[in-house]
This record gives structure tokens, C-alpha cells and sequence, in this order.
């Protein structure tokens, strides 16, 4: 790329991030969206691609926007993005799809999931082996994790005092965790 192409896809990787933020929508959401790819949108929204027309298109369609808007070196300001039609259905149709949006990402993972799913409904009220955690989550919850993150995560929670751990055979290869009992109650 000559010089000026560089400048112009800084300008745009410049422009999509800011119009990312400002809808609380990640690259993945904006590729499934568009229908462009991940790797393509990311490329761009890092300012290491020139983009055509036709992508440049899909991109302002998407955000309400007009096309000259995605090569603009002023940053655009989006009205509520409640009231652009396109962005509005997309957060309706993609509810349960929480790893397009940025503030939900964090839903998909396992600290997410033992935090807001396990721990409230007394789970681990009883002592759990990782085998019989991911197996009960697959079986009630269908999710599928491996018995490596869960115990990963069930470390960090021993670690921060959420749970105690205890060596079931005494070799380091079994371990129970369970709820730590609050102080006093």
C-alpha cells in the first residue's frame, strides 16, 4: 500500500472503532451482521487493509450511516443507536448471543458461568469433583466446557476463598470443592 491507502485504512480502522464502541457491538457481531469476515473486519478495524466500496457499503448500511461517513477522518457520532433500525433489530435477534456484544463477552466463559449459574443456587453446597461439575452442566445447562477450564476455575475460586478444596485420594489427582462456610453462621 502506498502511503495515502495507509493514512485512508487508519482512517477507517480509526472510524469502525469508534462506531463499535459507540453500539456496544464486537467484530464478531459486526461480521455475522455484514457478513464479512472476522478476519477481514478485524484487519480493517485495525487500519491494516484498504476496504472497497462494497464493503465500505455494508459496513455504513449496518450503522445507518452515509457511506462517505466510514472514510471520514472526523469521527462520527452516532444518534441513540436504540433508534437506528438495523443495530436495533440485530441486538433483538442476537439475545442469546452474548459473544457479539462487548459488555456480555464475559457471559460465555466459565468464571461467568460458576459465579452467576453454580455458586447462587447452592451447588456447591456439597462437595464436587470437576468430573461431576462439567457433567452436571452439560446434562441441566447444556454447555459444554472442559474439565480443564472448570478446574482452572475452581483454583481461582479456592485461591480467592469462594471454595475450599480438598484432596479426595491424598495423590493430588481427585480434588473436592465446596462452598467455604461463611464465619459466624
Amino acid at each position: 500500500m502506498e502511503e495515502n491507502e495507509y493514512q485512508r485504512a487508519e482512517l477507517v480502522g480509526n472510524q469502525l472503532t469508534s462506531l463499535l464502541d459507540q453500539t456496544g457491538i464486537n467484530v464478531t457481531g459486526l461480521a455475522i451482521a455484514t457478513d464479512i469476515s472476522v478476519n477481514h473486519l478485524r484487519t480493517i478495524k485495525n487500519g491494516k487493509a484498504s476496504i472497497s466500496s462494497k464493503t465500505a457499503g455494508k459496513i455504513a448500511d449496518f450503522f445507518g450511516v452515509e457511506i462517505d461517513v466510514i472514510f471520514s477522518a472526523k469521527l462520527f457520532k452516532l444518534k441513540k443507536w436504540e433508534t437506528i433500525e438495523t443495530i436495533k433489530n440485530f441486538y433483538e435477534e442476537n439475545v442469546n448471543n452474548p459473544q457479539f456484544f462487548v459488555a456480555r463477552q464475559g457471559e460465555e466463559s466459565i468464571a461467568y458461568f460458576i459465579k452467576k449459574e453454580l455458586i447462587p443456587t447452592m451447588f456447591f453446597a456439597e462437595q464436587r469433583e470437576v468430573n461431576y461439575v462439567r457433567k452436571y452442566i452439560k446434562k441441566e445447562y447444556k454447555r459444554d466446557f472442559s474439565s480443564k477450564e472448570i478446574s482452572r476455575q475452581l483454583n481461582r475460586l479456592t485461591d480467592s476463598g469462594v471454595l475450599s478444596k480438598e484432596d479426595k485420594t491424598g495423590n493430588k489427582s481427585i480434588y473436592l470443592y465446596k462452598l467455604k462456610s461463611k464465619k459466624g453462621s
